[in-house]
């Protein structure tokens, strides 16, 4: 038997989704500190994957990583080579270990708990207030995915924008916070290179932008880029020039909070359409299965 060359690459896709599921082994083995919390996970991929990447789009209105995330799952998707989404969740909100450590700021977990169900709400990307417990736990499973999709040399990258729709969209249901890990398209640093900005940006924009953007971001503790990549813990553009003791200020930006301000008013007028159409694929997905 010879399987030629297109089959091959065929067959490399359709096991992406055998690889995220080894990656899944992986994450219920990881070692958590307490062991206290529920990892929870889904596999995403093809059209049902589409709302998600839709949902960004909204998001990106006001937000450039998930308008960044947006343009680059979009290319990969309308080059019919659309990666596979590991949405990896958990409820944070509430303690379950009674270690009463006081790394939230509470005295005892009790505490914590009965300030969490009064004042449970959406902030940016995910549910809370967290127990802090709770994070480090999921963060050790989310390390564990990310390096299981390292031994298998599957282009990946762990993101907080597509895992916010996994929130939003409800891939992952009683889960106060998700994060998404990519795998796939199967080409070289896609989510890294970004080549989908090769064809959008030319050399000038590389100079107007981003370098002028990196500079003025370094006084965040040497950091290539802050989440929002808007830094709010600056001064002055060239900070080299000035005093020691104006390296580093928390700044308002009010063009930047009114914009902010409507945007979870626009994600939330966008959710129920997106789920909507989730759900739809859904259910032909269960009735093409069924035939």
């Amino acid at each position: 038997m010879i399987i030629g060359a297109e089959e091959t690459k065929k067959a490399a896709y359709e096991d992406l989704v055998s690889v995220a599921k080894h990656i899944v082994q992986a994450i219920y083995h990881a070692p958590q500190i307490t062991g206290a919390i529920d990892i929870k996970t889904a596999i995403v991929t093809g059209e049902e994957l589409q709302p998600a990447i839709d949902l960004m789009k909204v998001m990106g209105e006001v937000e450039m990583v998930p308008w960044m995330d947006y343009q680059t799952y979009q290319m990969a998707m309308d080059e019919g080579t659309p990666p596979v989404v590991l949405f990896i969740g958990a409820d944070l909100t509430k303690s379950r270990n009674v270690l009463n450590c006081g790394a939230c700021g509470f005295e005892t977990c009790a505490k914590f708990n009965r300030y969490s169900s009064e004042n449970y709400g959406f902030g940016m990307g995910s549910f809370g207030p967290s127990c802090m417990i709770n994070i480090l736990d999921f963060g050790i499973a989310c390390d564990w995915a990310c390096a299981a999709a390292h031994q298998y040399n599957i282009e990946s990258r762990i993101h907080v924008s597509v895992g916010m729709t996994g929130v939003l969209l409800g891939y992952l249901e009683d889960v106060s916070y998700v994060l998404g890990l990519s795998l796939g398209p199967l080409k070289e640093f896609w989510y890294y290179n970004r080549p989908v900005f090769t064809k959008m940006w030319n050399k000038e924009f590389h100079q107007q932008f981003w370098f002028p953007l990196n500079r003025t971001l370094f006084p965040v503790m040497f950091q290539s880029f802050s989440g929002e990549m808007n830094a709010f813990i600056k001064t002055y553009d060239k900070w080299w020039e000035k005093d020691k003791q104006d390296y580093v200020k928390v700044v308002e930006d009010p063009e930047i909070n009114a914009l902010r301000a409507g945007l979870m008013t626009k994600v939330m007028e966008a959710v129920p359409e997106k789920r909507a159409q989730l759900e739809a694929l859904k259910e032909k997905r269960k009735a093409e299965g069924a035939k």
